[in-house]
C-alpha cells in the first residue's frame, strides 16, 4: 500500500499546481489516469496573475495587448489589454519538476476507481495500487467519478471543443470569439499565435447536453481551409502539432468539499467561462487553498465542515451569478444575438470588458450600477441586462 498525506487525483494544471503547493511541508502523491501528465490544452490569462506569481514568468509562451471579438458580419470589436498566452510544457514541466524536487511521488497510468473513508483516513484504488492518504483532492473536473457518484455538481451545460495547432502565414490577430458562420445555435472560433509560427485554431461549441448534434471538426476545417481566415494558415506543416478535443460540463459545486475530499479546479471554482478564466483564477487562488489546507491537515480538522469554512471563495458570487447567467444565455443565443453582444463589447470601456471576462469584476463599484442602469433605458444590449439579471438573482439568493 502507499501512504502520502495528501492524494491529489488528476494529474492536469490544476492537480499539479496545488500539489506543489502542499509538497514543501506535506508528503503529497499525484495520480493520473493516462500514461504521461497531459499537456494537450493551452491557457490565456490575464497579465495580473503572471505579476502575482513571478517564478512562472518563463511559462508564458506571448503577450498580446488586444484580443479581436468579430460577429458573423465581420463586425469587431477589439479589446485592449494585457492577455499571457501559457507555454503548457513548459507550466507542466516546471510544476512537476517542483513536485519531484519537494519529494512528491507522481504516478502516472493509474485510474481512480474506488474509494473509503475510515478513521481519518481515505483508501483509495486506482489500478492495481490501494493507497492510503489523510486529504484526498479531487483535480479530475466535473468527470470524476466522484463527482458523479456523490451526486455534488448542477450541470448547466457543455463546451463541446474541437481544436488544433496549426502553421501560420504572415502576421495573424489574436481571435477571442468569431461566429465565422451565421447559424441559430452559432459555434465560435478562437485562434491565438504562438511564437514558433504556429497559432491554437479551435472551434467551441456551447450546448445544452454533450450529444454532437453537428460535426464542429468539419466547421473547423472549413475555417481553415476554405474561410476568409485560410490566408493566413498553413495546414502543410509537419505533423507534430497537438490537437485538441472534448467536453466540457459547466455546472456548479453543491458541496466543493466531502470529509476527507476537496475539490480543486475548473470543477472546485465552478467556473462556467472557458480556458480565459480557467487557469487565471486558479493562479489567483491556489497558494491561499494550500495554505487553507495546510492549516487543516496541522490541526487535524478535515472534515466536511471544517474544509468549508476553511477554502477561500474562488470568485465573488456575483462574478459567479454573472458568468453563469451569460453562460445559460450563449446556449440560447443566435448569431445576431451574439453580434448585439459584439456591439456592446466595442462601447463598454476595456477595463470594464477584462474584469468581466476574467471574473474579476468589482458590483460594488459604480460601474456596475452604471451597466445595470443601461439595461433598463436600453433594454436591447446584452452586458448591461446581465449584470442587472446577475443583481436580481443575487438578492433572489439572499432572501
Amino acid at each position: 500500500m502507499l501512504t502520502a498525506e495528501v492524494v491529489v487525483a488528476g494529474g492536469g494544471v490544476s492537480g499539479l499546481l496545488i500539489a506543489s503547493a502542499l509538497a514543501p511541508d506535506f508528503s503529497v502523491l499525484v495520480i493520473e489516469q493516462r500514461d504521461s501528465l497531459p499537456r494537450n490544452k493551452y491557457w490565456l490569462t490575464n497579465e495580473k496573475v503572471l505579476v502575482e506569481n513571478p517564478q512562472f514568468g518563463a511559462c508564458v509562451n506571448r503577450r498580446y495587448g488586444f484580443l479581436d471579438f468579430v460577429a458573423y458580419d465581420g463586425l469587431t470589436a477589439t479589446v485592449h489589454g494585457n492577455y499571457c498566452l501559457w507555454d503548457t510544457e513548459k507550466l507542466v514541466g516546471h510544476l512537476e519538476r517542483e513536485l519531484l524536487r519537494h519529494g512528491a511521488q507522481v504516478l502516472t497510468g493509474h485510474r481512480l476507481y474506488s474509494l473509503s473513508t475510515n478513521r481519518g483516513r481515505v483508501a483509495i484504488r486506482a489500478s492495481s495500487q490501494t493507497i492510503s492518504g489523510r486529504l484526498l483532492i479531487d483535480c479530475m473536473g466535473f468527470g470524476s467519478p466522484i463527482v458523479g457518484a456523490k451526486d455534488v455538481a448542477r450541470i448547466s451545460g457543455y463546451y463541446i471543443l474541437h481544436g488544433r495547432e496549426v502553421g501560420t502565414k504572415g502576421v495573424v490577430r489574436p481571435i477571442a470569439l468569431d461566429n465565422v458562420a451565421v447559424h441559430k445555435h452559432p459555434a465560435f472560433f478562437e485562434l491565438f499565435p504562438t511564437a514558433q509560427g504556429t497559432a491554437h485554431a479551435a472551434i467551441i461549441l456551447p450546448s445544452r447536453d454533450y450529444r454532437r448534434c453537428r460535426s464542429i471538426g468539419d466547421e473547423l476545417l472549413f475555417i481553415l481551409r476554405q474561410s476568409h481566415y485560410s490566408g493566413g494558415i498553413n495546414l502543410d506543416v509537419p505533423s507534430q502539432q497537438r490537437s485538441y478535443s472534448g467536453i466540457v460540463p459547466v455546472g456548479r459545486m453543491r458541496k466543493p468539499a466531502l470529509d476527507h475530499i476537496l475539490f480543486f479546479g475548473e470543477a472546485g471554482q465552478a467556473n462556467p467561462a472557458a480556458s480565459a478564466t480557467g487557469l487565471t483564477r486558479m493562479l489567483h487562488t491556489y497558494r491561499q487553498v494550500a495554505l487553507a489546507v495546510g492549516s487543516c491537515l496541522k490541526r487535524d480538522t478535515l472534515n466536511q465542515g471544517d474544509l468549508l469554512s476553511a477554502i477561500p471563495p474562488y470568485m465573488t458570487r456575483m462574478n459567479r451569478i454573472f458568468q453563469e447567467s451569460l453562460f445559460e444565455s450563449l446556449l440560447l443565443f443566435n448569431s445576431d444575438d451574439f453580434r448585439r453582444l459584439v456591439e456592446d463589447l466595442k462601447e463598454y470601456p476595456a477595463e470594464v470588458i477584462n474584469s468581466l471576462l476574467f471574473a474579476d469584476f468589482n458590483f460594488g463599484d459604480l460601474r456596475a450600477w452604471r451597466l445595470a442602469a443601461d439595461a433598463l433605458f436600453r433594454p436591447h444590449r446584452v452586458l448591461g441586462h446581465h449584470v442587472a439579471r446577475a443583481v436580481r438573482r443575487y438578492f433572489s439568493w439572499r432572501r
